[in-house]
């Protein structure tokens, strides 16, 4: 069987406050799970599955607003499911930084 998740998720709490935001800045949803392949925001917003954003993952407590490329997969009860698209360097590392940040409570 072919193992279609690649990268480890976490679910961040409600006091992680990690966010995403458009490319004009407007923040649309929190993050509540969080990989090196992708994220679920809780949002009412509507993004097409297969549609292409260039987003924001913020976490203002570390100082974090990145930009990832992401394509809308499905959308679950809370919101849609993003997979980012090559992430650069940089974005790895903080996406890391913040998963390790979290991983402990969440283990």
């Amino acid at each position: 069987m072919d193992e279609r998740r690649k990268f480890e998720r976490i679910m961040l709490p409600k006091a992680a406050k990690v966010f995403a935001e458009t490319s004009e800045g407007k923040r649309f949803g929190q993050v509540t799970i969080l990989g090196r392949g992708g994220m679920l925001v809780v949002t009412a917003e509507e993004f097409v599955a297969g549609s292409k954003h260039a987003l924001f993952l913020v976490d203002d407590s570390e100082g974090i607003r990145r930009e990832v490329h992401a394509v809308a997969r499905y959308r679950a009860p809370e919101g849609p499911g993003f997979e980012f698209e090559q992430l650069d360097p940089d974005a790895a590392v903080e996406i890391g930084v913040i998963i390790g940040k979290y991983y402990s409570s969440a283990q």
